[in-house]
């Protein structure tokens, strides 16, 4: 027993670190279950930091001034301090006040803007929170704010991510705010033109796409002649190509494609004078037999030659006129049909007007010549266009020759002679 007695006393059970017991109730508010591995892990470090933080307190002694880059570190960290201190308390305001106050609107914008915010929405204020009933009277009063503007001052509405509603193309029965207000189709091909004539744009773009869709054009016959139309008008023969392209390559066009559709844009591309697309949309339309070109075609594709002095590609436009249909054409049903057609006095015409430019002074007597066997008469346009090859080949005896010919035949000059 008395060996015992002289032995040290062992620490009590009960006796707990308050360090560790720390790092248990922060692990356990974390939702960290405290194992001894993690205990340990986090006293060792623990132990580590504040050993830095003694040997940093202990290298600088009190009596040795702090250098300028330690004084500007100290004052950082206590702005630092002092703003993330006032930013807590500003939070700590809002949450609190937002428990019984709704905020509208955002700083950054303007009072007039978040009252047509309000208008457009039906907010109400008083009532409830956000997305309370719709007040059809602010509706109406935001539809007679857009009614008062041009309907082409509202494009910019329609060039943003925003869809047009169901309803906006005549024939659906909607009725009352500006978004279900029914556009004609005069005014929808109208804003469809501005769009797509406002850029270069491909059917390959998405945008185009969009724009398409946005107008809700059934897309017929008429709508899409109405529409090349206005595209000629303005010069735009890429975005005129384009439509048609885009159009009959969808499933509920493409069985119903129109050979007038293409003849109006032969003629687009022959006002923008590009004969090579024109003479590529021609090529296109011999090879399908919904489209096959007829006479108007052939009078539009001549005439767009005729006025580039593209003589061999008019030549040969000619000999297929009078060639039977090829095996090679799509959609061909009748084996018996027949395309066959013979020029007539304005694809002579063409021609003569082609060797204006390029000067093949020859080609008038074999225009003479077919128009003879034909049993055709030229008219006073021939005889001008006749005298005016003659003019810039310099073949004046030829000039009066063929003016005394057009009197004989009693065909009167016109500004065209006189301009020969």
């Amino acid at each position: 027993m008395e060996v015992f007695a002289g032995s040290p006393a062992l620490p009590s059970c009960n006796s707990v670190d308050p360090l560790t017991e720390q790092i248990k109730q922060r692990l356990l508010k974390k939702g960290v279950q405290p194992t001894p591995k993690i205990i340990h892990t986090l006293r060792k470090k623990h132990r580590q930091k504040s050993l830095r933080k003694s040997n940093r307190l202990a290298s600088q002694s009190p009596d040795e001034p702090l250098s300028q880059s330690q004084k500007e570190t100290l004052s950082h960290e206590a702005y630092f301090e002092t703003i993330s201190q006032e930013y807590r308390n500003f939070n700590k305001a809002i949450n609190s006040k937002s428990q019984s106050s709704n905020l509208v609107g955002k700083p950054w914008e303007s009072l007039e803007r978040e009252k047509l915010r309000e208008l457009a929405s039906g907010y109400e204020e008083r009532e409830s929170n956000f997305g309370g009933k719709l007040k059809f009277e602010h509706l109406r009063e935001l539809g007679l704010i857009f009614e008062e503007r041009r309907v082409e001052d509202l494009s910019s509405f329609l060039d943003d991510d925003v869809e047009l509603e169901e309803g906006m193309i005549e024939g659906d029965n909607l009725s009352g705010t500006f978004a279900q207000r029914r556009v004609s189709e005069a005014e929808a091909i109208k804003i469809l033109v501005n769009r797509l004539s406002a850029r270069e744009i491909t059917m390959k773009d998405w945008k185009f796409t969009r724009m398409m869709k946005q107008s809700r054009l059934q897309f017929t016959e008429d709508q899409l002649l109405k529409l090349l139309g206005r595209l000629g008008d303005r010069g735009c023969w890429r975005q005129a190509i384009e439509v048609v392209g885009w159009v009959y390559s969808r499933n509920e066009h493409k069985h119903f494609k129109s050979r007038f559709v293409y003849t109006k844009l032969l003629a687009v591309l022959g006002k923008a004078r590009k004969p090579h697309d024109a003479l590529r949309i021609f090529e296109q339309m011999r090879g399908d037999f919904h489209i096959y070109p007829d006479m108007a075609a052939y009078h539009s594709i001549a005439v767009t030659l005729g006025q580039a002095g593209m003589v061999r590609e008019l030549m040969s436009i000619i000999e297929r006129l009078k060639e039977k249909h090829s095996k090679n054409i799509k959609n061909m049903r009748s084996k018996s049909w027949d395309p066959t057609l013979q020029p007539d006095i304005v694809v002579f015409n063409s021609v003569l007007n082609s060797c204006v430019t390029s000067h093949h002074w020859k080609g008038v007597s074999w225009v003479f010549e077919q128009l003879r066997k034909s049993g055709l008469k030229a008219n006073s346009a021939t005889y001008g266009l006749a005298m005016e090859v003659m003019l810039h080949s310099s073949k004046y005896d030829l000039v009066y020759e063929l003016f005394q010919k057009m009197t004989k035949n009693g065909k009167s000059p016109n500004a065209l002679t006189y301009k020969g």
